[in-house]
């Protein structure tokens, strides 16, 4: 890379470790936090968003996803296999018919699930499309429920709560039976205020509520358990994505959605097991992602009408 484009990039990235931080201060999240202690974990949220990123783009390398074309990648930009269509109650697939062919189902009509938000809801960091998470909940609440699902994925990877208007948009002629959201990390990393992401979140819970969707959310993980951020950084984002997340709980019910704590009920079981992480170190791997989905199934099954299921121990 040439020297100004190196001194442009590390820039931009000093100046967005410089707004973690500063963010991360107005929210109330640095008390007790001064001098050479803040020049430290400015450091540290430089160095961690660049490492965050180069880890995905790596393990994806490694995977043989990409193909090098010399121009520098996002994550957003990484493949994630997809496999949307009609999941049966008895774990059979039909994709989805090319050309906006009508799909005939076996067993009547299928209800159909929208799913949203990031790269939890996408999936990414996973290879084998039966582990991605939407796959996953879409079996598990057909077989709870007797019918078959249509699944529809709108999620984004990269996306913060600024993108669900415009998923809502995309999903919405599809004619949702019922929305699942996850969605949170993005919103940490990029230092949106925590009040202003529940605000968004809470508003398109409402949207789809208006329409007659009934809405399950996922509120954001424990970035903390996340053992490559080094501390005193790792307590800042433990704290803020704790924050987020019981302000998303709370926007999410008052817009007559249901909110499931994945912070308090999935992260901690995280900590310490590696084999729940991607090879990135930072996204689930499938069997993290197997944690999120038994903690979602239950809420899910009793929003379209079902008996919720027990919820799996963590």
């Amino acid at each position: 890379m040439p020297a100004d484009r190196r001194g442009h990039r590390g820039g931009e990235d000093a100046a967005a470790a410089r707004a973690v931080v500063t963010a991360a201060a107005g929210a109330g999240l640095l008390a007790g936090l001064a001098g050479a202690a803040l020049v430290a974990l400015l450091r540290q949220a430089g160095t961690a968003r660049q490492a965050i990123e180069a880890a995905a783009l790596d393990a994806a390398r490694a995977a043989g996803l990409l193909e090098e074309t010399g121009r520098r990648l996002r994550v957003a930009e990484l493949p994630v296999p997809r496999r949307d269509g009609l999941h049966l109650p008895d774990g059979g697939w039909l994709p989805l018919p090319d050309g906006g062919a009508p799909l005939r189902a076996p067993g009547g009509r299928p209800l159909v699930l929208a799913m949203l938000g990031d790269s939890t809801a996408v999936g990414y960091g996973v290879h084998d499309a039966d582990e991605l998470p939407a796959v996953a909940l879409s079996r598990q609440l057909a077989a709870a429920v007797g019918r078959p699902v249509l699944l529809h994925t709108y999620g984004l990877v990269g996306a913060g709560a600024a993108d669900l208007t415009r998923q809502v948009a995309a999903a919405l002629p599809d004619a949702p039976d019922v929305a699942v959201i996850v969605i949170g990390a993005n919103d940490v990393t990029d230092k949106v205020p925590p009040w202003q992401s529940a605000q968004r979140l809470g508003a398109t819970v409402a949207a789809l509520v208006a329409q007659g969707v009934p809405v399950v959310v996922g509120t954001c993980p424990d970035l903390g358990v996340i053992a490559p951020i080094p501390q005193p950084l790792r307590s800042v984002l433990h704290a803020w994505s704790g924050r987020l997340a019981a302000l998303q709980a709370r926007a999410t019910e008052a817009a007559g959605g249901r909110a499931v704590p994945i912070g308090r009920l999935v992260s901690p079981g995280f900590a310490g097991h590696p084999e729940l992480f991607a090879d990135d170190g930072f996204h689930p791997s499938g069997a993290g992602y197997a944690r999120a989905v038994a903690a979602l199934l239950p809420e899910v099954v009793a929003a379209v009408g079902g008996q919720r299921p027990e919820r799996a121990a963590g």
